[in-house]
């Protein structure tokens, strides 16, 4: 599990983020022996580039399915759009992320630690909270933008703090406007 310190941990069987310097970025390396998946969800204040070094991951952005492979141009996805990452099981893969603008890669850095901290994903509460100060929507089944932003806001941001929550990190601040610095 993620400390608030490591450089790197492992987050699921086979499975390793890495922080990495000049420039900074996250690297995912899967040994090939389990599934991985992130679900469908946006962000309002940041874009991403998702770069595969070795093996292949499929990238779904606002519907549509493609299969990034390593020697690819890194696959970018702006604010606002929905997207998804999987990792099937069976090929080894390396993949690295890079949030822009990039002095939003430090925030980056500090969400990937918290959400893989220990009791973090296990819980609803938790992970909004996370997501609302680490700038990430989920994607609802009526694909709402405004019900998405409200459910973070009001779970997020307020239940889930007066049911005593907290984040692992409190310096995870990504959104400037709701966060000045």
């Amino acid at each position: 599990m993620a400390s608030l310190v490591d450089d790197s941990w492992p987050i699921q069987t086979g499975m390793t983020i890495t922080v990495l310097q000049n420039p900074l970025r996250t690297q995912l390396h899967s040994t090939g022996e389990t599934r991985f998946s992130v679900p469908s969800h946006w962000h309002s204040m940041h874009d991403e580039n998702h770069v595969v070094l070795k093996g292949s991951m499929i990238v779904t952005q606002n519907g549509v399915k493609r299969v990034l492979r390593a020697g690819d141009a890194p696959c970018f996805t702006p604010r606002g759009v929905i997207h998804s990452l999987e990792i099937l099981p069976g090929e080894e893969v390396i993949m690295e992320e890079e949030t822009l603008p990039s002095e939003a890669q430090e925030q980056k850095v500090l969400f990937f630690r918290s959400l893989f901290f220990p009791g973090v994903l296990g819980s609803f509460f938790s992970m909004m909270q996370l997501f609302y100060h680490g700038d990430t929507y989920p994607e609802l089944p009526l694909g709402n933008r405004w019900l998405e932003r409200l459910m973070t806001v009001v779970v997020g941001g307020w239940v889930a703090p007066l049911l005593g929550y907290r984040l692992p990190d409190k310096r995870l601040r990504m959104d400037p406007k709701r966060f000045p610095r």
